[in-house]
């Protein structure tokens, strides 16, 4: 699919290029520049934006969540418990039912309604109001839950939670697709990872195989993770580090493992 807009000099602007993906089950962690078509791949993946060419084709129960890159801008409630279940009780789901999923998908992100039920949601802070919107999300129970940028402005517990609620939610059964600059989150949890460049896909495969090559991904313009940067540091040494270490407990040991084998 494309999608093409008019520019402030009345210029055609490409947002995407061609873009074919299927997507199945998992998770798809999707990173690119700022500007490469990120975040609009995933409003034309809701729904929310129409491509000039091309179609959006979803099989399955549970419909489409999305969480936007600016919380605040998908809040419309007095109160918090009403922003969550406001979609649930439009199903038809019972008010009992209701708050009881309210209460399990805050408690994912590690808050609670009886603390945060009866507040605005525009009340909270930047980072309650991000693991709230994707609550409201996580209460619908979507078969496709798109998510963008849902770790910026995290602490280290909040971004632990929203990290295990999508890995969860994966294995509940959802497809899941993270936009994210934040390279170590999707080492954590991206099975797959799609980096597009110009609107357009410039590579698409296994996560772990792409996150892990530090070279590649400073040659899209992309911050690699953590642990792969120190591992490449590290041989460029003189040190062994064995593997393709993606996280900190992944490097210690492969830092062993390469002591071991020396």
């Amino acid at each position: 699919m494309s999608l093409s807009y008019e520019g402030p000099a009345g210029e055609r602007v490409t947002a995407l290029a061609d873009v074919s993906l299927a997507l199945s089950g998992g998770v798809c962690g999707l990173m690119g520049r700022t500007g490469s078509g990120k975040t609009t791949l995933l409003e034309v993946m809701a729904g929310a934006t129409r491509p000039d060419s091309g179609r959006v084709r979803m099989e399955g129960a549970g419909g489409v969540g999305l969480v936007f890159q600016m919380p605040e801008r998908q809040f419309f409630e007095r109160t918090v418990e009403r922003e969550i279940t406001f979609g649930l009780l439009a199903r038809g789901v019972a008010a009992d039912e209701a708050h009881e999923r309210a209460a399990r998908a805050l408690a994912l992100m590690g808050l609670t309604l009886d603390e945060l039920g009866a507040r605005s949601p525009f009340s909270l802070s930047g980072g309650q109001q991000r693991r709230v919107a994707i609550a409201s999300v996580l209460a619908l129970r979507p078969g496709l839950l798109l998510l963008d940028e849902p770790t910026a402005g995290l602490d280290p517990r909040a971004r632990r939670a929203c990290l295990d609620a999508v890995r969860a939610a994966a294995e509940d059964g959802a497809t899941v697709v993270v936009a994210s600059h934040d390279a170590n989150a999707l080492a954590e949890v991206a099975d797959r990872l799609v980096v597009l460049e110009d609107g357009g896909v410039t590579l698409d495969g296994p996560a772990r195989d792409l996150l892990a090559d530090a070279p590649l991904m400073r040659d899209h313009g992309l911050e690699p993770a953590c642990a792969a940067r120190a591992a490449l540091a590290l041989r460029r040494a003189g040190l062994a580090v064995a593997g393709a270490p993606l996280t900190a407990e992944e490097l210690a040991d492969a830092i062993a493992r390469g002591r071991g084998s020396a």
